[in-house]
């Protein structure tokens, strides 16, 4: 672990599973109102803050906090605990229904990790509830839910070839957080090839919201927070994303085959995207990853220029004045003009089905080529001045620019097969 004495470094090494209580209360001893100001900071910007107040709460009366620091994190725990304790509540209807259809269902994410990794209900935030159900039941399933009240948000027909998506549509009702109903983990036209089937020969049974349900396997809980953190974030949710990871190998240590792990990553073609989270968890929170793991994954040990980019990407989290898609990205790098056009043509003139997801209208009404118009209003409004800024070379973007290079070399790397 890094031994620098800043607020991430401190954040990390208090946060870190493998820290003893002592090592803890020496840490928080030596800070003053500035150094808690700092770590509190620090923690906001990576979404941990309800996760340190926990720690705190451990040595309150031992160590140094104002009370507007332990505020601060209280705040952040109650706001967690009161939107969790909700989830949990619509979970349970949902569950309880789909198992009386006799749908099985493995919870992920969140749902899951809330009630079998989690020791608080406050100690992880949660947006929403994604649950995964065998392909064949996504049409039972959704009805269930529209017969709880949920609603999709968009247009979705189970006849498409929906490639490009992972789940329906967010299912939403008023007061209830957004319900998604994965029947894969991942888009399958990412170049990743995950067997959905092998996913359910290797659940095992949990509970979930006192629900009897299923969850992954513990090394395919591994690659699927692995792949979400990593590839499919782009290593952008920070500090969170990352110590899930952790804490799955950290609790479940003497049950992870970590040969099985090596030989379903080789299956789905990710190596790369799971070496770089185990490296990650090891460098970052000192968590213990065997050393033979890289070697059965990586015919070469990842370099440190590329370790030293996905921290950067992981825990820099900077808010630049100007957000640059990947899109943009591409389009900065672009110096012909006609290349330029052409990805400004691909941004607009999105595929039928596409469209119709983002503006709910079924892909063969006529309707349909109306949201074309609807669509350059949105990409001028949002995108317009950026478009401006990189077409005259603007310096004030250059600090997300290079942020944003870095992202997409790292996604492509991850991309690669070994």
């Amino acid at each position: 672990m890094p031994e620098h004495s800043d607020p991430l470094t401190l954040l990390l090494q208090i946060l870190s599973p493998v820290t003893k209580l002592e090592e803890q209360l020496a840490l928080f001893s030596g800070l003053d109102e500035r150094g808690w100001m700092g770590l509190i900071e620090a923690a906001q910007r990576q979404q941990v803050d309800a996760l340190l107040y926990l720690q705190v709460k451990e040595f309150l009366g031992k160590t140094i906090i104002t009370s507007l620091s332990i505020e601060v994190l209280h705040n952040a725990y109650l706001s967690n605990a009161g939107r969790n304790a909700l989830s949990l509540h619509n979970a349970s209807q949902i569950l309880q229904a789909l198992g009386k259809a006799g749908i099985d269902v493995i919870g992920l994410k969140g749902i899951y990790l809330i009630e079998n990794l989690y020791s608080d209900i406050g100690e992880r935030s949660m947006s929403d509830i994604d649950i995964l159900v065998r392909k064949q039941d996504l049409g039972k399933a959704a009805s269930i839910l529209e017969g709880l009240g949920y609603e999709k948000d968009t247009y979705y027909d189970l006849n498409d070839s929906n490639l490009d998506i992972k789940h329906i549509p967010p299912m939403t009702k008023p007061g209830s957080p957004p319900v998604e109903v994965h029947w894969t983990l991942l888009e399958e036209d990412e170049p990743f090839s995950i067997d959905a089937e092998a996913l359910w020969l290797r659940s095992k049974p949990t509970r979930i919201a006192e629900v009897e349900v299923l969850g992954l396997g513990v090394e395919d809980l591994i690659m699927h927070l692995s792949m979400h953190l990593t590839y499919q974030h782009y290593l952008r949710l920070g500090l969170r994303g990352l110590y899930d990871i952790a804490l799955v190998i950290h609790q479940h240590r003497d049950e992870i085959d970590w040969q099985k792990l090596v030989e379903i990553a080789r299956s789905w073609q990710a190596e790369k995207v799971v070496a770089l989270s185990m490296a990650l968890v090891s460098d970052l929170l000192g968590v213990d990853v065997p050393q033979e793991i890289q070697r059965g994954l990586l015919d070469e040990p990842i370099t440190p220029e590329i370790l030293a980019q996905a921290r950067e990407q992981l825990l820099g989290r900077e808010a630049y004045d100007t957000y640059l898609t990947p899109d943009l990205v591409d389009l900065a790098g672009t110096r012909n003009i006609f290349g330029r056009i052409r990805l400004g043509l691909q941004r607009l003139f999105l595929p039928r089905l596409t469209l119709a997801r983002l503006y709910g209208v079924p892909p063969d009404s006529p309707r349909i080529f109306m949201c074309y118009f609807q669509r350059l209003k949105y990409l001028v409004r949002q995108y317009g001045k950026t478009v401006l800024k990189i077409g005259t070379g603007d310096a004030s973007l250059e600090p997300a620019l290079a942020s944003g290079k870095t992202s997409d070399e790292l996604h492509a790397w991850m991309s690669r097969r070994t």
